[in-house]
């Protein structure tokens, strides 16, 4: 238990990003049940782009904010978003999935051995035997690439399909490409955060053995 709970709170700042992150994604699930059925549909437009706000003013705050939230990052198209309590989500599927996952990477980040390089802590958050052996034939470095880069991949080539073809794939699909994206994502950021504080820890401890002039 001991233990748990130091690996828990190595890092501060990622496990109150993890609180965060979870908040926000229940909320994601949840706001469309905080207003009446049928109030947030047909909510298409640009990404990046807040298009539906003279809409979401007349919810209550919590909903209200989420949805903000979400049409701040998303285009919210309604053939892309699921529908929950006969409303759209606050983001389309893609982007509900990717949050969602990211939790998992993040958590994946706090039980991972920390390092002060983001690579060695990458590859740290992966099984023994698989670590061992990226660590061995390819490099912590090229190993995280390869990682980022499959996670990445999944979503890159569905969009771009869509964007480049007549095809158009399901909220199934974009759940599923998402999943490796936001894990992936998660994960980075969260070796990220303990990268910097165990440089910390580090630094700390090089100052303490130098004499005092």
């Amino acid at each position: 238990m001991k233990d748990l709970r130091a690996r828990m709170f190595f890092s501060r700042v990622l496990f109150a990003t993890l609180l965060l992150s979870l908040f926000y994604t229940v909320s994601n699930f949840v706001a469309p049940y905080a207003i009446p059925a049928g109030t947030a549909v047909a909510l298409d437009g640009s990404a990046n782009v807040v298009d539906n706000g003279a809409l979401y003013n007349r919810f209550p705050a919590y909903p209200m904010v989420i949805y903000y939230v979400g049409d701040a990052q998303c285009h919210q198209m309604a053939v892309r978003t699921i529908v929950l309590n006969g409303n759209q989500m606050p983001m389309d599927a893609r982007m509900t999935s990717i949050y969602l996952f990211a939790n998992l990477g993040l958590i994946s980040a706090i039980f991972a051995a920390p390092s002060t390089s983001i690579a060695e802590g990458l590859l740290n958050a992966f099984p023994k035997r698989l670590a061992a052996w990226g660590r061995q034939h390819l490099g912590p470095g090229v190993f995280a690439a390869v990682v980022v880069f499959l996670g990445i991949l999944p979503v890159a080539a569905d969009g771009f399909t869509q964007l480049l073809t007549p095809y158009e794939s399901t909220n199934a699909t974009r759940v599923l490409t998402g999943i490796p994206t936001g894990w992936v994502a998660g994960l980075l950021v969260g070796v990220m955060m303990t990268s910097i504080r165990q440089v910390g820890i580090e630094t700390a401890a090089l100052r303490s053995r130098i004499p005092a002039a």
